[in-house]
């Protein structure tokens, strides 16, 4: 199986193939791509009555995103300026027909989804149209091309698709970078602030960001049992925790609140341990050296 793979891979169009996903997981790529998505949402949101051409553009000290609607197609460009903060800089350009020109399952149907960058001194082309990462964007097109057509669109109601995408997203990083985890832990809780949760509940959930804001700069000092389980917290427990609540009918949500607030202070209280336990280590560090010192330069 993955001598065919590599076969297809071979005879596949560069610009066919998926883009790797490491090389769009930096978190100076996951800002541009939200931030054009709540231009896109804006957009929907400040629709005019009637259907028109529109072309917006913003730019910001590392990036510019540029929206071009017109009767047959949007548009979106975003690329990274010169002082960009991310590893490769890249130029991503997606264009969808307007759902009444071309269509499939009800959507506009995707014309372009590309991403332009230079890697080891050559320009490559890459396909991102089944990339997780870029599924919410997708989404907030389809939004876009129904408020410009003066269709109904609940702007409101926080989509289920967006938070199961933000899960899988959340769950598919790799656990060797806490860092990375940790980054897509809060857009993860963000997206699901949507959902007006309890505010006890949403105050629990930044408390556990907090604490495991304490632990990364000395995550490795944890011992192998604690990184597992921090990881696994929130990798899969905590949202796993999160849909099976979401899920629930408004009468066993109510039932369960208590229940899930509990779940979730022992894991807090899980964290705080921790970073009291590296707090130790580091003073217990402090001592040592200064022994050390002492040892050294006393007999001088």
């Amino acid at each position: 199986m993955e001598l065919i793979d590599k076969v297809k891979s071979f005879f596949t169009p560069a610009h066919k193939k998926p883009i790797d996903e490491h090389l769009i997981r930096d978190k100076s790529t996951r800002s541009l791509i939200e931030d054009s998505e709540k231009l896109l949402e804006r957009m929907a949101q400040n629709a005019p009555s009637y259907n028109k051409k529109r072309t917006v553009r913003r730019k910001q000290k590392e990036w510019q995103i540029k929206v071009k609607i017109t009767h047959s197609t949007i548009t979106i460009v975003m690329m990274d300026h010169k002082n960009s903060t991310s590893p490769i800089k890249k130029r991503f350009v997606i264009t969808c027909y307007r759902k009444y020109m071309k269509a499939q399952n009800g959507v506009g149907l995707c014309k372009e989804a590309s991403i332009r960058y230079i890697k080891d001194g050559r320009a490559h082309i890459r396909a991102i149209r089944e990339s997780p990462m870029f599924h919410t964007l997708f989404y907030r097109i389809h939004q876009l091309d129904l408020a410009y057509s003066n269709e109904t669109v609940s702007m409101g109601q926080p989509s289920k698709e967006i938070l199961t995408n933000q899960q899988n997203l959340l769950q598919e990083t790799s656990t060797k970078d806490v860092l990375l985890l940790l980054e897509e832990s809060k857009r993860y809780v963000q997206t699901v602030k949507q959902f007006s949760l309890d505010p006890v509940i949403e105050s629990r959930l930044q408390r556990l960001l907090q604490q495991a804001e304490k632990l990364k700069e000395d995550f490795l000092l944890l011992d192998f049992e604690e990184r597992h389980t921090v990881r696994r917290m929130f990798k899969d427990d905590i949202p796993s925790l999160i849909h099976t609540y979401l899920s629930l009918s408004l009468k066993h949500q109510l039932h369960q609140k208590e229940n899930l607030y509990i779940a979730l202070s022992k894991m807090e209280l899980t964290l705080i341990n921790y970073v009291e336990r590296l707090e130790k280590l580091r003073v217990d560090r402090m001592d040592h050296l200064l022994r050390l010192q002492s040892l050294r330069y006393d007999k001088e």
